[in-house]
């Protein structure tokens, strides 16, 4: 009775202790295991290895889960064999399957998964022991892993697949709505182009090159604007952009005769088909916050900046306490219409 009493609970234990180790192993979060080992841990070092080549630890664990299952069906058959009657063995071969589910599988599977961050720096160790222990069989079984998905390569993640681990992350409260909104945003950027969220041409506010200080005191609309284009003969001709930084400390200094085209800085061109992601590393590349677009003839179709593109990742507008208005762009196509209007009243006999 004894030696049944050793090898039911030697099977269970062993075979719990591997379904522990594999719930740890796959649970534990990959910042939490690079933080540990960022920070010197030794055990953590361990596990950051051990997740870098996880078919190793996880052929470790399944072999030594096999033989002890195996092993201890047998064992624990035979011997039972001996203790009970036929009608007994039976019971007690139910029994036997419901403690290795229980025991074995769901309860060490459950705390692996709630208490991996802990238990983590205590398997590190013994798991490392038994992937050295295995080598030999962890080596062979590599191998035929190897021929027989030669030729075949690993699939990327997709998109979809993000998408719905980040909506997984938000119903279990991993991630707030914000992050997930913009972890959506982000993967949407590969359809979108310049285009897309440029402010147009029509109503793109820019000054004339030849305007001086002075003048542009008097234009309200200058100082709505952190960056304006500065154009020559007419709007498409842009060859510039000022800061209105640069305009404040001009009038600051009295420079008022100073002209825009002493002090207007370089401006960036780019296709209007550039993908909103590239135009993101664009703006990282030439340290400018503003792009002028250009279509497909070689026109000017309007005008981006890096704000544009960061409201499109965090899905709203960036509202500073000098912008007139929540949405600027909404501003410029407002103003466009009033100045049109205004333009149509004045003319003499147009309804008469």
């Amino acid at each position: 009775m004894m030696e049944l009493a050793l090898a039911v609970g030697a099977a269970v234990s062993i075979s719990a202790m591997c379904s522990l180790f594999e719930a740890v192993l796959y649970s534990v979060p990959l910042a939490h295991i690079e933080n540990l080992a960022e920070s010197g841990s030794v055990p953590g070092r361990i596990m950051r290895r051990l997740r870098q080549n996880v078919d190793e630890p996880i052929a470790a664990i399944l072999s030594l889960n096999t033989i002890a299952n195996t092993a201890g069906a047998s064992v624990a058959g035979a011997l039972a064999g001996k203790v009970f009657d036929d009608a007994t063995v039976g019971v007690f071969s139910a029994a036997f399957t419901l403690a290795i589910l229980m025991f074995s599988e769901v309860i060490p599977k459950t705390a692996g998964v709630i208490y991996s961050r802990g238990l983590a720096l205590v398997i590190a160790r013994p798991l490392l022991g038994m992937v050295y222990f295995f080598s030999p069989l962890i080596w062979l079984t590599g191998n035929v892993t190897k021929l027989m998905t030669r030729g075949r390569e690993d699939s990327d993640v997709s998109d979809e697949e993000i998408l719905v681990m980040a909506r997984l992350g938000l119903k279990s409260g991993a991630l707030n709505a914000g992050q997930a909104q913009v972890i959506e945003n982000i993967l949407s950027l590969e359809g979108k182009t310049a285009r897309d969220i440029m402010t147009p041409r029509t109503v793109v506010y820019s000054l004339n090159a030849g305007l001086t200080i002075r003048e542009v005191r008097e234009t309200e609309e200058t100082f709505d604007h952190s960056r304006l284009p500065v154009f020559d003969k007419d709007g498409d001709d842009v060859i510039g952009m000022v800061h209105r930084r640069d305009v404040l400390t001009a009038m600051a200094q009295d420079q008022w005769d100073r002209r825009l085209d002493e002090m207007m800085r370089p401006v960036d061109f780019v296709a209007d088909s550039l993908g909103v992601d590239r135009l993101l590393r664009r703006f990282q590349e030439t340290g400018q916050h503003l792009v002028m677009v250009i279509d497909e003839y070689g026109g000017l179709a309007g005008l981006v900046t890096l704000e544009d593109v960061l409201e499109e990742i965090l899905g709203t507008e960036i509202v500073d306490e000098f912008d007139p208005a929540i949405d600027m762009r909404e501003l410029a196509h407002r103003r466009r219409q009033m100045s049109v209007s205004s333009d149509e009243r004045r003319k003499p006999g147009d309804h008469q």
